[in-house]
């Protein structure tokens, strides 16, 4: 069930095609979504990338594509936590230092959220061909805001 709703979500914020705003269908994706009906929480956010210089050196579409969409893999995780800290933070009025907002970062890493998942791709360099691309990563989990909340609350009470 969770599943069949994440997928309809994604169709549906992705409905258009080209360029970021056609990755999320004209709409703002970053932040949380809450299915009311499941309790389900998930966080949106586009992740930018760029295809390595090897694969636009070999002006190859095919590994433009794969190296571009894999660096917005590798910095999906921590970019996603680091957003739903600030807007955490902000909206409790708290303060994080550096080194606790580092530990809140590793914990939740660890324990909380393991992975993303990623949705719609698209290229948003002027030739198309994904030297530069914009993906939307999302994590989800029933109460995960909640959760989340109370981790970065425990975090500024250290």
């Amino acid at each position: 069930m969770r599943s069949m709703f994440l997928i309809a979500a994604l169709f549906a914020l992705a409905s258009c095609a080209g360029t970021a705003d056609k990755v999320s269908g004209g709409e703002e994706i970053e932040g949380w979504r809450t299915d009311q009906a499941t309790g389900v929480d998930t966080f949106f956010m586009r992740v930018p990338g760029r295809a390595t210089n090897n694969a636009i050196e070999q002006d190859s579409p095919t590994m433009m594509k794969s190296t571009c969409i894999d660096s917005t893999k590798l910095q999906a995780l921590d970019n996603i936590i680091r957003k739903m800290i600030g807007e955490t933070v902000t909206g409790q009025s708290a303060t994080l230092d550096g080194q606790s907002t580092g530990v809140l970062i590793t914990s939740v890493r660890g324990g909380l959220i393991r992975g993303t998942q990623m949705g719609q791709c698209a290229p948003v360099d002027k030739s198309k061909k994904y030297e530069s691309c914009e993906c939307i990563h999302y994590v989800t989990g029933k109460g995960l805001k909640k959760k989340f909340e109370l981790a970065v609350e425990q975090a500024a009470k250290k």
